[in-house]
């Protein structure tokens, strides 16, 4: 190891070897993302948020390499070796197509001694875990939905909370499986839920109280966040079929927001709920290990209550349309990438 060092940094090397082989920022990616060039190196997709990322961390960085992580692990990790960045842009969401295998990416990284932005295993793992993430939360002083949970070869009982109940996987992400379907109304109706969610492999289940009012979505940035400016989701159609909450369709599909007169805008709320919003929001944050940047989401009751669903430690950060709203609010997308990366140097700096 020592001759490998010295033989990097000898002073007989060229110059312009040098330069090439210096990384600053690796972008970890999903391979999904992009294409692997004939030049070797891995572009990827036009539009897509890896690509203005990537964009924005050119421009302020030099040496910005984007690395896939695809279903060669061994090959993936050869390559981050080989470039030994100073810091990775983690922007891997599934393992093999899992996304509940998230975290494993983070630990591998840990084994490694690679530094990285975003929240570890540990983090990811309370976040993916709708029932937990709860309960924890709740130990910080934030409210929560009341929910039971459903395993496999469990009686599909309702054991005493009201109706309408939304049904969702324990495991879920990014909506999967949440549709129309998801509020319940009746015993009947949790059962059918139930069954088809376990007919497709998605149990156990989370079964929760329905907060009818608006839903709340609040970056942060930063270990000791910085809140940003809150966003909602509004259902401008009155009509009867018109969906009630953020399904998947909602979240993605356009046509469909557009049919129900869907919009995201920044959420104007009185000076009380704003405070709370932060309060909620930083001690979730803290709560479930989230660190650099993430989301929060909640239910704005009519009556003021402030409801915590779930937090997406790893969210969309594309900037324009739902990621812009969802997440950033109303950041600064140029200043806001590096901000993140900095944070990340900044915490390992202070270890």
């Amino acid at each position: 190891m020592q001759c490998a060092a010295r033989a990097r940094y000898n002073p007989r090397m060229a110059r312009r070897k040098i330069k090439r082989e210096f990384c600053e920022v690796a972008m970890l990616v999903d391979a999904e993302t992009g294409e692997r060039r004939q030049s070797g190196r891995f572009a990827p997709d036009r539009g897509s948020m890896e690509q203005r990322v990537y964009e924005v961390l050119s421009a302020r960085y030099s040496g910005v390499t984007v690395v896939p992580y695809g279903p060669d692990i061994v090959a993936t990790l050869r390559e981050l070796e080989s470039l030994r960045p100073r810091i990775v842009f983690n922007l891997t969401e599934w393992l093999g197509g899992d996304r509940t295998l998230d975290h494993a990416i983070a630990a591998l990284l840990d084994m490694m001694k690679i530094r990285y932005t975003g929240t570890g295993a540990a983090g990811l793992q309370l976040c993916r875990d709708k029932a937990l993430s709860k309960m924890v939360v709740a130990t910080a002083g934030v409210d929560v939905p009341r929910f039971f949970t459903l395993a496999r070869g469990d009686r599909i009982e309702n054991p005493g909370l009201p109706f309408p109940l939304i049904v969702k996987p324990q495991f879920g992400d990014a909506s999967d499986e949440i549709g129309k379907a998801s509020l319940v109304a009746t015993t009947l109706a949790l059962r059918r839920r139930v069954k088809a969610l376990r007919s497709r492999g998605k149990d156990p289940v989370v079964c929760e109280e329905f907060i009818p009012g608006r839903d709340i979505y609040v970056g942060l940035v930063g270990n000791e966040p910085r809140v940003l400016a809150p966003t909602e989701m509004v259902i401008e159609s009155k009509q009867a079929a018109a969906p009630k909450f953020a399904t998947f369709r909602v979240k993605n599909d356009g046509a469909y927001r557009t049919r129900w007169r869907v919009k995201y805008r920044l959420a104007r709320l009185p000076h009380g709920v704003m405070r709370k919003v932060a309060e909620f929001s930083k001690n979730s944050f803290r709560a479930l290990q989230m660190r650099d940047y993430g989301r929060v989401d909640f239910r704005l009751a009519d009556e003021g209550r402030l409801v915590f669903i779930e937090a997406n430690p790893n969210p969309d950060l594309t900037p324009h349309n739902l990621g812009m709203y969802l997440c950033l609010g109303d950041a600064d997308y140029r200043r806001l990438i590096p901000q993140i990366v900095e944070t990340a140097r900044k915490r390992y700096r202070g270890r």
